[in-house]
């Protein structure tokens, strides 16, 4: 212990607090003296003593009485206790009480101040341990809490999800009652994720201009910022805090490689101060969350550069695709329309008939073609006219069943909708051509001669289902959404090559879902598929 450590000597005798109090101050203590009991508490609750040395007999109070009375003011000071009359018992109980030493009257000073420089350094000793503990217990919390955060960013690469995990974490092992991320560029940072917030403030913060604002001001440093009292201020974002009940905040700005990505911020509703640990522990904190957030945004780029490139690759072959069908029939007509236009040939009528029947198949291909390109146009941009009205799906069945029997000639179609169904609100001539192009993809989809069938049922949510099966090829599990994708046509060996646009199903899952359905697809390669659509009934 050093040699300014503070020594209180408590005894009746005022020549020997006179001449203890003298010898302790030559050697560089601070030295206090009180004559009674309630003087020792006085002094002891007035200023820290590392030392007391106590008379055990005192005309107020015992000294093992005030013994206890003094260890429970500060249990690390040290006491000594004197006494001019020897005693085992006395002995005893002091140092059961909790005392450092039992010293007899007349003291020789160097045995004191020995006793004293033992004590002291026991006493030191005592304490660093102490301080050590709490330093390893609070940097395993720190690590537990860094362990923690670490975790809950590593689950997942998407950035939503990773700040709702992250921002949680960090509220509840820092015990604050909100936590929050912005990210952007300078002034047009975002509120990206929060936790705590009330949606109001949440709201608030969305919404505040941060190219003057403190959000900017951290976003430009390299520690984090402390703001331990809000205090009224016009500023937007501390305000919209202020609003919130929010007493007291902190800002950790984020940064990856020197590159800056936004803020991380805590807010209280009660007064907090942040000791130099916690700010480390804050700034460990917000490099995991800037390592994750990056990551993420990485990971979201490279996709999108893939999605992109895919897209771009499918664009290419739609287009082919798309030319060859247009082409397909404009040649036909062309060529049959040039052949009648020759003015050195002559056509008997049957010919000629058969020409000008060719022209107008081809131009009906040509036709529901372009209706494809101009329905999924109106889809996509939300305009498509329904006109809902009560119908019996039975009767639907019943309008399509022509077209149906003449797409499964070489097919055996099965057709099983009671009439007793709920009446649904649809626009029967659109849901009539979803029927219809379910059961003639069946029929792309499946060998000549197996089974087709449609039928209709409620389910549980008291909607109706239509559902198209076929014995086909099936599709694998994979493909089982991106089959309902624009312009993505499933490789099938039964046709001699892919046919149409590949809008059909997009388009069919477009109606469906302009009448409040959905529409999905159960499979299996080389036993079949099921499509399915549900209608809210009426």
């Amino acid at each position: 212990m050093n040699d300014k450590a503070r020594i209180l000597v408590v005894d009746d005798d005022t020549g020997f607090l006179q001449v203890a109090g003298s010898i302790l101050r030559a050697k560089g203590y601070e030295a206090d003296t009180a004559a009674s009991g309630d003087e020792a508490v006085s002094r002891i609750k007035e200023h820290f003593c590392n030392v007391a040395i106590l008379d055990i007999s005192l005309p107020d109070i015992a000294g093992t009485e005030l013994l206890s009375t003094l260890l429970n003011i500060n249990p690390d000071i040290l006491a000594i206790m004197l006494t001019g009359h020897s005693s085992v018992q006395n002995a005893v109980q002091s140092l059961n009480r909790g005392a450092f030493a039992y010293l007899e009257k007349p003291l020789d000073p160097e045995q004191l101040l020995s006793v004293i420089n033992r004590g002291l350094e026991k006493q030191r000793l005592v304490l660093e341990n102490r301080r050590l503990v709490e330093e390893l217990k609070q940097r395993n919390r720190e690590t537990s809490i860094l362990l923690s955060v670490s975790q809950s960013v590593a689950q997942s690469l998407d950035l939503p999800q990773i700040l709702d995990l992250a921002l949680k974490e960090v509220a509840h092992s820092l015990d604050v009652d909100a936590s929050y991320v912005c990210l952007g560029e300078n002034s047009h940072l975002t509120l990206e994720g929060y936790y705590g917030f009330t949606e109001s403030v949440a709201q608030e913060m969305k919404h505040i201009e941060v190219d003057h604002a403190a959000l900017s001001y951290i976003f430009q440093q390299t520690e984090p910022v402390i703001i331990e009292k809000i205090a009224d201020s016009g500023e937007p974002f501390l305000a919209s805090l202020s609003r919130g009940g929010y007493q007291s905040c902190a800002g950790i700005p984020l940064m990856m490689a020197g590159e800056r990505l936004g803020v991380m911020g805590l807010a209280t509703r009660s007064e907090r101060s942040f000791s130099p640990g916690e700010v480390e522990l804050l700034e460990a904190i917000g490099r995991e969350i800037a390592i994750a957030v990056r990551n993420a945004q990485l990971y979201e780029e490279a996709s999108s550069a893939k999605a992109l490139r895919e897209l771009d690759a499918l664009r290419t072959e739609i287009l082919a695709n798309v030319s060859h069908e247009l082409r397909t029939p404009l040649a036909a007509i062309k060529g049959f329309a040039s052949s009648l236009l020759q003015p050195d040939v002559s056509f008997d009528e049957p010919t000629w008939q058969s020409f000008v029947q060719t022209i107008d198949s081809e131009a009906d291909k040509l036709n529901g073609l372009i209706e494809e390109l101009l329905m999924m146009s109106r889809l996509e941009a939300r305009v498509l006219e329904v006109k809902k009205e009560p119908h019996n799906l039975a009767d639907i069945l019943e309008s399509v069943r022509g077209r149906l029997v003449n797409v499964t000639v070489r097919h055996r179609l099965q057709i099983a909708v009671p009439r007793d169904l709920p009446e649904v609100a649809i626009d029967g001539a659109r849901i009539g051509e979803v029927i219809t192009n379910l059961v003639e993809n069946a029929v792309k989809c499946s060998t000549e001669g197996t089974e087709i069938t449609v039928t209709a049922d409620t389910n549980n949510d008291e909607q109706v289902v239509v559902s198209v099966s076929d014995e086909g090829i099936g599709i694998p599990a994979e493909l089982h959404q991106k089959i309902f994708d624009r312009f993505y046509q499933v490789s099938n060996p039964v046709a001699e090559r892919k046919s149409g646009a590949g809008l059909g199903l997009c388009i069919c899952r477009g109606i469906v879902e302009a009448h409040g359905g959905r529409m999905w697809l159960e499979s299996e390669p080389g036993i079949g598929s099921k499509f399915s659509f549900s209608i809210p009934s009426v």
